[in-house]
């Protein structure tokens, strides 16, 4: 459904609802006499509609309260909240075990993702297997990864703010599943909209961050490095904080 045709169907029901309330009204004061009903305050008519009809994001977010991973997962493949749903070859929900050490955070699906399904499987999701390796983690043992959008925004653009909104209930649902330790954002877009931060991300590296009390760390994104591998060591102690943060042995070889 359509934000037009949600708007569409609250008029109706404001509509029917008044209607209703004003016959009522009049079978009452017929029934009881006019001098004798006692008048009482009208409903907001456009209010209750909202409440019987709910935009998508609360739609959503009551849909969610009480999902599973699993059903997380199905909302996703399933979702057209945005116009991504609409171009998207697969959803990407996002995999790794629940109770999670670090949960990795990053923008969103890329053209190998969109066709597998899963997220970071391109060269960028080797390079970051990588990076958990250096630090004991791994996507199959103790690390979950997801996205902010779970559908490839087209020509790998940056994700619109309302694609961003519309998507941001299913990866808080995901985050108050899995319990990570910690959170690792990747890329500027990725920090930004979980943190509702708009700083520079070499400004929010070094800070330890916090989303609903978990505490989160920023670097940069694996494609980012690959692009430029001047960034490694940057990302390495990043990598290290991380490690300290939730108490895992490190490797000595830089990534």
């Amino acid at each position: 459904m359509t934000h037009r045709d949600r708007d569409a169907e609250r008029r109706s029901a404001a509509y029917v609802l008044e209607k209703t309330w004003n016959l009522f009204d009049e079978v009452e004061q017929y029934v009881q006499g006019a001098d004798t009903v006692e008048q009482t305050e009208r409903p907001d008519f456009a209010q209750r509609a909202k409440d019987l009809i709910p935009d998508s994001q609360r739609e959503t977010e009551i849909l969610l309260e009480r999902s599973t991973l699993s059903q997380v997962s199905e909302l996703v493949q399933t979702c057209t909240r945005c116009p991504l749903g609409s171009t998207r070859t697969c959803a990407v929900p996002g995999e790794g075990v629940t109770n999670a050490r670090l949960m990795i955070v990053g923008e969103g699906p890329g053209a190998e993702e969109d066709t597998s399904g899963r997220p970071f499987v391109g060269r960028a999701g080797v390079y970051l297997d990588s990076w958990l390796k250096a630090i004991n983690l791994s996507r199959e043992t103790n690390t979950y990864i997801a996205n902010i959008v779970k559908c490839r925004p087209p020509s790998n653009r940056n994700p619109l703010p309302e694609e961003i909104q519309s998507c941001l209930p299913y990866l808080k649902r995901q985050i108050a599943l899995v319990k990570p330790d910690a959170i690792l954002c990747v890329g500027k877009v990725a920090a930004h909209a979980l943190l509702d931060r708009s700083d520079a991300l070499r400004a929010m590296r070094s800070t330890v961050h916090r989303f609903q009390g978990i505490p989160v760390l920023v670097t940069y994104h694996p494609a980012a490095v690959l692009r430029n591998m001047e960034l490694r060591a940057s990302v390495w102690e990043d990598l290290q904080r991380v490690a300290q943060l939730i108490d895992m042995p490190v490797h000595t070889t830089r990534r």
